[in-house]
Parts: structure tokens; sequence; C-alpha cells
């Protein structure tokens, strides 16, 4: 019994003497503020302007894009299910033909005539400026520390000649469509009539 009361009682007792000590530990009143230091500007601050006014999309930051005069170079910093998400619907934008397409080896197959890829691009303006010949191409995407890195090149080179590799250009059209279509979009505009 004796026991039995030790065991129960001793740590019953215990709480009930932490319960009653003061919360020393809650009152911070005696504590030492920071010292409040002065903002001192080194540098003068830039004029504001006006393009820096407009809105930025949250999605800016998504996209690296290096254009040397070879080879460019189209980043997205994202994950790859978005990027792939991305390259698909800028690719159905384009309206560039998909053949084929695999997401777990990372690549589409499309068919790209580099000479016709714009909107605006009349028959006579495709006629007459005819650099390129339609072929296949190979959109790949491979995962690095940088991003998603995008990818073009030609599928088959056997009938092609030296200077025909318009992927060059396939990867500008991507990335200006992602650029203005998807990242950058204009909300839809309602005209009341």
């Amino acid at each position: 019994m004796l026991l039995r009361t030790l065991t129960y009682g001793l740590p019953c007792l215990l709480l009930t003497a932490c319960a009653d000590a003061p919360d020393k530990y809650r009152d911070t009143h005696h504590l030492e503020l920071p010292p409040v230091l002065p903002i001192e500007h080194t540098n003068p601050q830039p004029a504001v302007a006006v393009d820096d006014l407009k809105p930025k999309s949250a999605l800016a930051n998504l996209m690296a894009f290096t254009d040397d005069a070879a080879k460019p170079l189209l980043t997205l910093k994202t994950r790859p299910d978005r990027a792939w998400e991305m390259i698909a619907t800028a690719l159905k934008i384009s309206d560039i033909e998909v053949l084929d397409k695999n997401q777990e080896e990372h690549f589409f197959r499309v068919r790209y005539d580099p000479d016709t890829s714009g909107k605006d691009v009349g028959l006579l303006r495709s006629l007459l400026n005819n650099n390129y010949d339609e072929a296949e191409y190979t959109i790949r995407l491979k995962d690095e520390t940088a991003g998603i890195i995008v990818n073009a090149s030609l599928s088959k080179t056997d009938n092609q000649e030296v200077g025909e590799d318009g992927s060059a250009e396939l990867l500008r059209l991507l990335h200006k469509v992602i650029d203005e279509k998807i990242i950058n979009r204009e909300p839809d505009k309602k005209t009341d009539n």
C-alpha cells in the first residue's frame, strides 16, 4: 500500500508543485532591445522606368534564354512535368505537328518548317523566303541543376544539306511562344458592345 501511494502520489505532488512556479521565461520586459540604426543610402536610387511600373508576371523568372547566332539555349526553371506541359502547349499554339512524344524519355518528335512557322507569313513571303525545308526535329528536355534544358536537333540528317538545320529557329519560336503566350500573356479583355 505504501509503495502504491508513493508510485502515484509522488508524481502528482511534483506536478502540483511545478504548476505554482512563476513563468519567468514569458516575462521579457527586462530584456535589452537592439539599437535602432540609421539607414544610409550610399548609392542614389535610379529613376523608375515606365516599363518597371507594369505589373510583372509571377512566372517572369521561370525561363532563361541565351541566343548566340549558332545555337540558342532555352532553360525552363521549373519541375520536369511542368516544363513538359509548357513545351506541349507551345507546340500546340504554334500549330507544329507532333509526330511522336514520350514523357518518360523526355522528347518530342515534330515536323517543322522554319520558313512558314509564323502566323503572319503569307504564301508569297513563304515562297520567297525558303531557306529551310520542312523536316523532322527532335526536342529533348534534360533535367540539370540550372533547370530543364530544352534542345532541338534534326531527327534525320540524310536528306538535308549543310546549313539547312532549322533547330535554332525552332528554339527561338518556342521561346517566343512560351514568353508571350504562356508566361507573360495578357489577360483577355472583354469589350462592351
